[in-house]
């Protein structure tokens, strides 16, 4: 028997029914099951899920990097069941679940542990702090006008440039096929632990993004003029930040582990599929002789 916690949207009408349906199936086998409706829960990582053996996240990549902060911290597994549009994060579609979630709850010697690197940020404003620990990206920008802000980016205490931007993207691996890549960063593979400094809509075309090691500091201190702007943690934690906040990001010591059956390869194949031609990832193995 397992304790498993079944993390759902509970506004979303299909992930709550399934939630009730798995929930009441996993019982019937004997496990204990607690199921959470997501807009109950706050942001950062919760000591009540202390005890769970896995954590089942019904939604798209927005959902489980939301269960990924309530849970690092306890280090309990997440295995995603794709309810979403893109999914580069889950694992199994609802329809397979029935046939594949065996593996997961029995410890079957195909499943493997996938550990993703975190950030944790500090931001630091008006004499007090706030940290923040994000699995995809931490984002400094402007606010509401559409006029651009002056980031200055200190590594590892050493000054590195200023940008006038719409504002700066700090991802990690699992963080850059999100806002990272939309703004022109690169791709890393899942298992990268650097992270990636990316301007987001630079003045000069010399901006680039640039790749990080695993353990340095970034520091970052924007300067906004007339208006505030703005610091967001996975896009789902936001604070307004006033001219002169400094913000400084490195790896937290806390990772995601997913429980995962594709291999590591997968990742060039789910690439290929949904950012090259939208369409579902295919069964074919592709590999080199």
């Amino acid at each position: 028997m397992k304790t498993i916690a079944i993390f759902y949207q509970g506004r979303k009408q299909d992930t709550s029914d399934f939630a009730h349906e798995l929930t009441s199936t996993l019982k019937e086998q004997g496990h204990d099951v607690r199921s959470v409706d997501l807009r109950d829960e706050g942001q950062n990582c919760d000591p009540s899920f202390e005890g769970c053996d896995l954590v089942l996240v019904l939604g798209g990549d927005g959902t489980i990097v939301h269960a990924a902060r309530l849970c690092a911290c306890l280090g309990i597994p997440l295995v995603g069941i794709n309810f979403g549009r893109v999914g580069f994060l889950t694992e199994i579609e609802p329809d397979e679940v029935s046939h594949n979630l065996s593996y997961y709850l029995n410890g079957d010697s195909s499943v493997w542990v996938d550990e993703r690197v975190m950030l944790r940020a500090v931001l630091e404003q008006d004499g007090k702090s706030e940290e923040f620990l994000a699995l995809n990206d931490v984002v400094i920008a402007r606010g509401m006008w559409p006029r651009g802000v002056q980031v200055r980016v200190w590594i590892d205490d050493y000054y590195y440039n200023t940008t006038y931007a719409d504002g700066m993207i700090i991802s990690t691996a699992t963080g850059s096929t999100a806002y990272s890549m939309a703004v022109g960063g690169p791709l890393l593979h899942p298992q990268v632990q650097s992270t990636v400094l990316t301007p987001i809509a630079a003045h000069l075309t010399s901006d680039r993004s640039l790749i990080i090691p695993p353990e340095a500091t970034i520091k970052m201190q924007i300067f906004t003029n007339a208006q505030n702007g703005v610091l967001s943690a996975d896009g789902q934690i936001n604070r307004e930040v006033k001219d002169g906040a400094i913000v400084t990001v490195h790896k937290s010591p806390y990772v995601t582990r997913f429980l995962r059956r594709r291999p590591p390869t997968y990742f060039y194949q789910i690439i290929n599929a949904k950012l090259r031609n939208d369409s579902p990832p295919t069964t074919e193995t592709n590999h080199a002789n």
